[in-house]
Formats: structure tokens, C-alpha cells, sequence
């Protein structure tokens, strides 16, 4: 009762502009109150969810490495049958199985490493099991695939071809290394059945990210309801305690503005809030009769303004579009901007009757070259490219695009099929001569790229697509063929 007889006498002497405070002030206090338990609550599950994912993500990625290097190491006696008779490849092979040897080693130190860390956090007995297993049959292993080198290296053997191959073969077929591939297999299922239990956990991760979202949505969207229905009472209120009082100045002010006669002045019939504000309405007539001039003389400078400030937008503008047509990882033009210079250009080919040339790039085993030097590597070789490849394009009217992921176009008006064919081996052999490192490639030593060539004169308005999808046609082509060649789309067959 007593509470109840308070809240009155407030609102009875309250001033208007104090009511209304009361009212914001409790709608924003529980607006912002549900806005920071909601991003609170749903930063603190997304954190613990995002830490989770990236423990899957991490343990996913190292064994991963671990299962490519166990199938590298294992590949090497049957590689040994082809280049026993080398001496070269033989150092190679070996070199190359030392390389693994050491790159296994080093995925297991950092699963060991990974799981002493985060040893409270995951399930990772079985790991541990598989890791110390690992460690103990790749040392079987290695001593088994040493002793079988000491016999048949090409600079210290006698033996004929035949002969180090025999050897190799009985290697292959012995008990021990049987057994040692026995022992493998069954630790690769082991490692499976982790990978999926990893990938498991990523996706619960997912799923709880997902989740936080949510429960941050629902929080602040009840918060803003709640704000919502108490505003709207407050506003009820507000409206009845004060519009009517109101609606006199209203008529006032609605005769300044329509008749513009700053002539009429607000009765003043109370000293409380609302006769305070009509002095103040009458104050204001009375300013804006004396400023009117001043401020008809402002708008004319201001216009001067807007004008000046319009041109320089109307140029800066010009300078974002610019930006907006580049790719940003290669610093050439990007798809949106190639399709609108390729839509302009058949256009143009159709009125002049022009032959229009297309060139589709595509590096070769680039996937392979990212699994081997990483996105980095991958992101750099290709900024290399696409540089290389601009600088081959001496007609200001060519254009140069990414066309998307490791394939690029050149765009060639007024360009035949021969012309086309010409820049492309100009291309194609630029890239080769650049000599970048490519050692898994199963074309050559370095990176390489393949070309389709296609060539029209315009005919339909739409037909454009076309030219695309024979320049695609051509690329398969090219990959068919070999890679590191050119193809053309031959329009008779």
C-alpha cells in the first residue's frame, strides 16, 4: 500500500518531461540489460564452442599429415622397383623417404605435444596408444628399408638390375615387413576411427556455435518485446496526461508553417511546462522571422557547396569502382568486371562484325601445390601468375581476369584464332620460364598452366555464353592432351 501511494505522488507531481524520462529510462534499462546477458551469455557458449572447434580442426590437421606421410613411407620399396637401376632417382627416393621419415616424426612430436596441452580437454588415450605405436613399428620399419639400401645402392653393388629388384621384391614379401604392413593397416583403421571421432566433434562444435547464436537472438529479441510493450504503455500514457494540452500550440505551429505568417502568436493562459512552452514557440516565431533573410543568403552558399562536393563524390566514386572491379588477392580484374567488358565487347563485335577471341588459364595440379606449400604459397604462386600473365597483354583494349580459384581468362577483340593461339603459347611458355617450384606436380619439375583457345564473330545478341563454354571445351581439351599445352575449340568438328 505504502509502495502504491508513492508511485502516485510521484506521477501526480512528477514534471512532464520527468515522467517521461521514467519511462525511457526503465524501457532502455531493460533494453540494454537483455542486449548484454544475451551477447554475454552467447559470447561465453561461442567461445567455449569456437575453442572446441579449433581443437578439432588442429587434431584433424595433424592426423591427416600423419596418414599422407605413413602412405608416402610405405609407397617407397615399390617405388625402389622402378629406380633401382638409377642412381640419381635411387638417392632421390631415398632422400625423399628420409624427408617423410622426419616429417612423421615431427607430426607425431606435435600430436604428442598437442595432446599434453590439451590433455584435460579431449579423449585422446587411444591417440596416445596409436602415437607410441607409430613410433615403435616406422623405427621397424626404417632399420628394415636402411639394411635393404646398404645391399642394393647402384654405386656400391655389384648386382645386375635383376638382381636388386629380386631383392626388393623378397623385402617386400618377408614375413617382417608383412607383419610391419599388417601392423600399419590396422593402425590406419585406428586412425580413421579417430579422424571420424575428430570430425565428430567438429561438428557438435558447429552445432553448439550455432546454438549460442541462437540463445543470443532469443535473449535480445526478448528483451527488445518486453522494451516494446512498455514503451507502448508509457506512450498511452504520456498521450493522455499531455496531448490534449497540446493540441492549441499545434494549431499554431501548423499556421506558421502552412501560411508562413510569423505574425501569430501562442496564447499563454499557464506558467507550468506547456505555457513555458508556448513563450518558448514565441520566442522561436519571432528568431526565425529574423534569420529568414540570413538564412535564404545561406542557402545559396550552401548550394555553391553541395555542387562543389558533388563533383569531387562524383570522382572519388569513379576511383571505388575501380577498386570494386579488381581482385583483391591479384591485384587483376575480377569475374563481375570481365563479364560486363565481355557483354560490351560482343555487342561491339556484333555492330562491326569483329572477331572476338577467348584464352582460358588454369594452373596445373594446383591443389596439389597448396597440400605441398600451403594457402600462402598457394596465394603468392598465383598473384606471380596473374602478374606474368598481364604482362604478356600489350593492347590496352585486352583484359586480363581471374576468372575464379586458380583459373584465369584473357579477353581478346578484335582478335582471330591465330593471334589468339599465338599469345596463348606466349603465355603458357612465360609461366613455364618463371620456374616456380612445383615438385609434386606429375607434369613437370615446376609450375605449369593449360590454355583454351576459342574464337567467334558475333551473331545473337545473347550467344555470348557460348564462346565461354567452347573456351572450357578447349581447356578440357588441353588437360586430356597432357597439360602444359594449347588447345582450340575447332568449330567444324
Amino acid at each position: 500500500m505504502f509502495v502504491t501511494n508513492y508511485f502516485k505522488r510521484i506521477l501526480t507531481h512528477s514534471k512532464i518531461g520527468h515522467k517521461i524520462g521514467y519511462g525511457y529510462v526503465i524501457v532502455i534499462t531493460i533494453f540494454i540489460l537483455g542486449i548484454i546477458s544475451g551477447l554475454t551469455l552467447g559470447n561465453y557458449y561461442e567461445k567455449k564452442a569456437y575453442f572446441r572447434l579449433q581443437l578439432a580442426n588442429h587434431k584433424i590437421l595433424l592426423l591427416s599429415q600423419l596418414h599422407n606421410h605413413i602412405l608416402q613411407i610405405r609407397s617407397h620399396p615399390k617405388t625402389l622397383l622402378v629406380v633401382i637401376d638409377d642412381s640419381i632417382w635411387f638417392e632421390y627416393e631415398t632422400n625423399k623417404f628420409s624427408l617423410n621419415s622426419q616429417k612423421t616424426e615431427h607430426t607425431l612430436s606435435e600430436l604428442n605435444n598437442f595432446l599434453d596441452k590439451n590433455n584435460d580437454r579431449i579423449d585422446n588415450q587411444d591417440l596416445k596408444d596409436l602415437i607410441k605405436k607409430y613410433d615403435y613399428y616406422l623405427d621397424e620399419y626404417q632399420r628394415n628399408i636402411t639394411s635393404l639400401w646398404k645391399i642394393i645402392t647402384p654405386i656400391s653393388s655389384n648386382n645386375n638390375q635383376l638382381d636388386s629388384q629380386d631383392m626388393v621384391l623378397e623385402l617386400i614379401k618377408s614375413q617382417k615387413i608383412r607383419n610391419l604392413e599388417i601392423q600399419f593397416e590396422k593402425l590406419s583403421e585406428i586412425l580413421s576411427l579417430i579422424m571420424n571421432s575428430a570430425q565428430n566433434h567438429q561438428k557438435n562444435a558447429e552445432k553448439e556455435m550455432m546454438k549460442a547464436n541462437v540463445l543470443r537472438t532469443k535473449i535480445i529479441l526478448s528483451s527488445f518485446v518486453i522494451s516494446l510493450i512498455i514503451s507502448t504503455i508509457s506512450a498511452i500514457y504520456t498521450g493522455k496526461m499531455i496531448a490534449y494540452p497540446l493540441e492549441q500550440l499545434t494549431y499554431i505551429a501548423q499556421g506558421v508553417i502552412q501560411e508562413s505568417n510569423f505574425k501569430l502568436k501562442a496564447p499563454i493562459t499557464t506558467q507550468d511546462e506547456v505555457g513555458k512552452l508556448a513563450t518558448s514557440i514565441n520566442q522561436l516565431i519571432q528568431w526565425i522571422d529574423e534569420h529568414i533573410t540570413e538564412l535564404e543568403e545561406a542557402r545559396h552558399t550552401l548550394e555553391k557547396r553541395v555542387e562543389q562536393r558533388t563533383i569531387e563524390l562524383q570522382q572519388a566514386l569513379k576511383k571505388l569502382k575501380a577498386l570494386v572491379n579488381l581482385d583483391e588477392l591479384t591485384q587483376i580484374f575480377n569475374r563481375r568486371y570481365f563479364d560486363e567488358v565481355l557483354y560490351r565487347e560482343w555487342q561491339r563485335g556484333r555492330r562491326e562484325k569483329s572477331e572476338i577471341s577467348l584464352i582460358f588459364c588454369d594452373v596445373d595440379y594446383f591443389k596439389i601445390y597448396n597440400e605441398t606449400y600451403g594457402h600462402l604459397g598457394g596465394d603468392s604462386c598465383l598473384q606471380k601468375i596473374a602478374q606474368k600473365i598481364r604482362r604478356q597483354i600489350k593492347r590496352p583494349s585486352d583484359v586480363v581476369a581471374r576468372y575464379g580459384g586458380e583459373e584465369f581468362v584473357v579477353l581478346l577483340p578484335n582478335t582471330g584464332l591465330n593471334g589468339a593461339l599465338t599469345l596463348a603459347e606466349m603465355i603458357r611458355n612465360a609461366i613455364e620460364t618463371m620456374k616456380i617450384t612445383h615438385e609434386n606436380s606429375l607434369v613437370s619439375d615446376y609450375v605449369t598452366i593449360s590454355l583454351g583457345v576459342a574464337c567467334q564473330i558475333p551473331q545473337q545478341q545473347d550467344e555470348y555464353q557460348q564462346l565461354i563454354e567452347e573456351a572450357d571445351e578447349a581447356l578440357y581439351q588441353a588437360k586430356e592432351n597432357g597439360r602444359n599445352c594449347v588447345c582450340y575449340f575447332d568449330n567444324s568438328s
